[in-house]
């Protein structure tokens, strides 16, 4: 029998299976086969939903993760991070009257947790890698204004992909300085395409 979803529960949780799917390849090798690490990084968020101008990075970003090196080539993580972008709509016209109001600036934080297949195409003391994933996105308008409330983004959890391209060099032992460039797509009511340059560092073990 199919069961079908109500149209209120968040995209998120329709594309939950796919999601899990990915977990469970993450986990599926024997522990004894695989190589894992742990990370973070800090970036700068530059929106590029309206156009791809190179200026934009003024935002926070942060990203933590778990990764399994799967084969020889592939890397899977899992990700957790946030990243700060302005609202969707600051500087436009809203409400009603003459003239009409101009939304003053605010911003949204976006939480996410996603996973991603990295295929590694260049290893040794330098590695670089070219990635995708997919998962769940959170926004949250924060310091809204008194009275703009009614007009800020809603606040929503819904599926969105990534992809980038990302690189590291190996310091001591297991400890590597990472650099990546990350591109996110958030399905949001109002779409949101944001760039994200970060660096940080990551241990294997």
């Amino acid at each position: 029998m199919r069961v079908k979803l109500p149209r209120e529960v968040p995209v998120f949780f329709r594309h939950r299976g796919i999601l899990l799917s990915f977990v469970a390849v993450l986990l599926a090798s024997p522990a004894g086969a695989q190589q894992f690490g742990i990370g973070a990084t800090y970036g700068w968020v530059n929106d590029v939903t309206h156009d791809w101008a190179l200026d934009g990075f003024h935002n926070y970003a942060w990203e933590a993760w778990f990764e399994s090196k799967l084969e020889d080539n592939v890397v899977t993580r899992l990700n957790v991070g946030a990243l700060q972008v302005a609202g969707s709509n600051v500087g436009q016209p809203i409400g009603a009257g003459a003239p009409l109001p101009v939304m003053p600036s605010y911003n949204d934080q976006i939480g996410y947790v996603t996973v991603d297949v990295s295929y590694l195409l260049l290893k040794g003391p330098v590695t670089s890698g070219l990635f995708a994933g997919i998962g769940g996105y959170k926004l949250t308008p924060k310091d809204v204004p008194a009275g703009f409330q009614p007009y800020e983004d809603p606040r929503q959890t819904v599926f969105g992909w990534n992809a980038g391209v990302d690189g590291s060099v190996h310091l001591y032992r297991g400890l590597a300085l990472v650099g990546r460039v990350t591109f996110h797509d958030v399905m949001t009511e109002s779409r949101r395409y944001l760039l994200v340059a970060s660096v940080g560092a990551m241990y294997r073990f």
